[in-house]
Order: C-alpha cells, then sequence, then structure tokens
C-alpha cells in the first residue's frame, strides 16, 4: 500500500522564491531566507519548481536546485522550462529526484515518451494546470503559466499524459491557487478515478484539515501546500502532526528519526 505524502512546493522566479495566488506571483525571500524557517524534515517530498517566466534558464535553476539540496534530504521533484533531455539530465545531477515536466507534455509528446523511455515513467512528474474558462461550465487544462487554454479537459489531459509514460501528477487548481479555500476535491477525485498513477492534490490550503480532505474525500496520493508554509511559524511540524493525528498513512515524521539516532 502507498504511503500517503506531505508535499512542500516551493517556486522560484530568477534568484527569489515567490508564493502565488491565482498563478499571480509575489517575491518571499531568498535562499538565506527561505532555510531559515522551513524544517525540511517534516515533509516527505519536494516539489521545486522553476516559475522565471523571462527566458527562464534550467542551468541557473539546476544551481539553485543543488544549493537548496544541501539543505534538504528527501526525494525532489524538480522542474520548469524542461525541453529536452539535456534538460532533465542537468536537474538530475543537481540533485533532482524526479523532473516535473508541464507545457511540454501539450506541445512536444514525442518528448515525454523518449524522457519516459530514457529515465522510466517513475522519474516524471506531470504538473497540470487547471481552471474554468469564463463562460465556461467545464474546468480545462491550461499551459505556459495559467495563459493557454488547451481545450482539453483535467480527465483527458491525465489519461493522455499517463499513456505517453508520465508516472505521477501533480494537480493544481488555478482557481483554488492562494485563496485558502481547500482544494477542489470534485476535480482531484475526477483525476483519480481516471488514471492509475498517483496523484498529488495543490491549489488552496489555507488549514491543515484541508490536507486531510484532499486524502479521504478527493483520493489523492499526497497532498501539498506552498502559501500556508509561508505565513506560519513551524507549520511543516504542526502539518505533519496534524494529518497523522487524523489515522492517514503518512510516514513518520523524520524529526523523531533523528532525535532517537543521535550519537
Amino acid at each position: 500500500m502507498l504511503r500517503n505524502r506531505l508535499v512542500l512546493s516551493l517556486m522560484m522566479r530568477n534568484d527569489l522564491f515567490v508564493n502565488s495566488r491565482q498563478f499571480e506571483l509575489n517575491p518571499v525571500g531568498n535562499m538565506e531566507t527561505i532555510l531559515q524557517y522551513l524544517h525540511f524534515d517534516a515533509i516527505d517530498e519536494l516539489v521545486f519548481l522553476n516559475v522565471t517566466r523571462e527566458s527562464p534558464s534550467v542551468d541557473a535553476f539546476a544551481n539553485h536546485l543543488r544549493n537548496l539540496g544541501r539543505h534538504c534530504f528527501v526525494p525532489i521533484a524538480a522542474g520548469g522550462a524542461v525541453r529536452t533531455i539535456d534538460d532533465c539530465q542537468k536537474l538530475l545531477k543537481a540533485g533532482a529526484d524526479k523532473i516535473v515536466i508541464n507545457t511540454a507534455v501539450v506541445e512536444d509528446p514525442a518528448f515525454v515518451e523518449q524522457a519516459a523511455h530514457h529515465f522510466g515513467s517513475q522519474c516524471l512528474v506531470y504538473s497540470m494546470d487547471v481552471k474554468k474558462p469564463r463562460r465556461s461550465d467545464e474546468q480545462q487544462v491550461y499551459t505556459r503559466f495559467g495563459t493557454e487554454n488547451t481545450g482539453l479537459t483535467p480527465v483527458e489531459m491525465a489519461i493522455r499524459a499517463e499513456n505517453l509514460g508520465i508516472g505521477e501528477i501533480f494537480l493544481t487548481s488555478i482557481d483554488r491557487d492562494g485563496t485558502c479555500q481547500g482544494y477542489d476535491i470534485a476535480l482531484v477525485s475526477d483525476v483519480v478515478k481516471a488514471v492509475g498513477v498517483p496523484v498529488i492534490a495543490s491549489g488552496g490550503v489555507g488549514e491543515f484539515k484541508h490536507m486531510v480532505e484532499g486524502i479521504r474525500d478527493g483520493g489523492a496520493n499526497a497532498v501539498s501546500a506552498a502559501n500556508l508554509f509561508h505565513f506560519i511559524g513551524h507549520s511543516l511540524r504542526k502539518a505533519k502532526t496534524y494529518v497523522r493525528e487524523n489515522g492517514l498513512n503518512f510516514p513518520d515524521p523524520l524529526w523523531n528519526f533523528q532525535s532517537d539516532h543521535k550519537l
């Protein structure tokens, strides 16, 4: 049985970390700032995204990933502007355990198939961004930082991504992103039921109970939050304690392991 996972999502634009509200970005701080107050020992995985919109550099991002990896000892899924096998290799050499792909799943499916063959499906995460267009009752998948509508529904896109060799889906509701209203449970549930790969729920966490709902009600395998952890001190550890106390199948906190194994 797969363990549930608590995932921290961090985004970097140029050299600064940012938070997001419906994909509008605001600076949070530099690497030093982030390392001062985030307790990586509470999380089970880190998703680290390059959201630089002006000529994003995989090389520059790989350097930040390498630095971050010196302080974070859980698996890291990293991506943003990944277009080639060489881009994937740069991030893996810099410390990534998985590669996150977004726009290329739509615009270059042959590359995704090639990457799945080269690295294995378990190495590829599809970051799927979803919102409801104006004058539409149906949610659709967007690319390029939520600016371009693919015309495809989340279920259609999830099935397509799985068939290309994607091994996991990082599912974000743009409409819920940064609103603190909780995950779009119906969206999460629809995608979970449509595919056989793990789904990470993202977008909307404002309280720890929202993460419990993402797993119990949405059926997600993992739950992610970002903005919540930028504003509440020690909230990563509090979040891990909360979800475990609600009887969910999360691994033991790493800080317990560390305290029990001091020399």
